[in-house]
C-alpha cells in the first residue's frame, strides 16, 4: 500500500519476496507447535499493486517473471496459496499490445491479475467504465474494485459523484 510494487529492481524485490516467504515459512511451522485458538494468522495471498503494465509495460521482463515464478514456487511450499498483481489501467486505450504481453507474461507465471480502478471524472463518462471492464475480461484481467475518489480540495478536479458511479 502506498507504492509501486515493481518500481523496485529485481534484486530489491527479490530481497522483499524472500522476506515474506521466510515469515509465512516461520508462522507455518510455529503453528504446529501451538494450541488452538493461539496459532498466528498464516499469510494466504501475496499481491502486489503496479501500474507499470499500463504505463511501462516494458518493466515485465523475462528475467522478472523468473523472479516472480521462482517465489511463487517456494512460497507455495510455506504455504502461501494466492498470487496477485494488481493493476490500475483506467482506459481501454490504455491496453495496447505492449501491456497486452506484460499482462500475459505475468499470468503464464502463474499470478492472477486484477484491475483496481479510480473512478476520476475522466473515467465516469458514460459507458467508460463498462467498456474497460469489456476490454480487461478479454485479456484475462479481472475487476477487483472501483475506487471513488473523495471530493477533497486538492482533487475536486478528479472527483466523480456518486450518482455518476450508480449510473455506471
Amino acid at each position: 500500500t502506498g507504492g509501486d510494487a515493481l518500481m523496485s529492481s529485481d534484486k530489491s524485490l527479490e530481497t522483499i519476496l524472500n522476506g515474506i516467504c521466510d515469515m509465512a515459512d516461520r508462522k507455518r511451522k510455529a503453528n504446529k507447535k501451538r494450541a488452538q485458538g493461539k496459532k498466528y494468522a498464516e499469510i494466504i495471498r501475496v499481491r502486489l499493486g503496479t501500474r507499470l503494465p499500463v504505463y511501462l509495460p516494458q518493466r515485465i521482463t523475462d528475467e522478472l517473471i523468473h523472479l516472480l515464478t521462482d517465489f511463487r514456487i517456494k512460497a507455495q511450499k510455506a504455504g502461501i496459496r494466492q498470487f496477485v498483481i494488481q493493476t490500475h489501467f483506467e482506459s481501454p486505450m490504455e491496453l495496447t499490445p505492449e501491456s497486452i504481453r506484460a499482462i500475459s507474461m505475468l499470468q503464464e507465471a502463474g499470478w492472477l491479475v486484477t484491475n483496481q480502478h479510480v473512478f476520476t471524472t475522466a473515467a465516469s463518462r458514460r459507458g467508460h467504465n463498462a467498456k474497460l471492464r469489456k476490454s480487461l475480461a478479454e485479456v484475462g484481467i479481472l475487476p477487483y474494485y472501483t475506487f471513488s475518489v473523495k471530493g477533497y480540495m486538492e482533487n475536486s478536479h478528479n472527483f466523480a459523484i456518486n450518482a455518476r458511479a450508480m449510473q455506471e
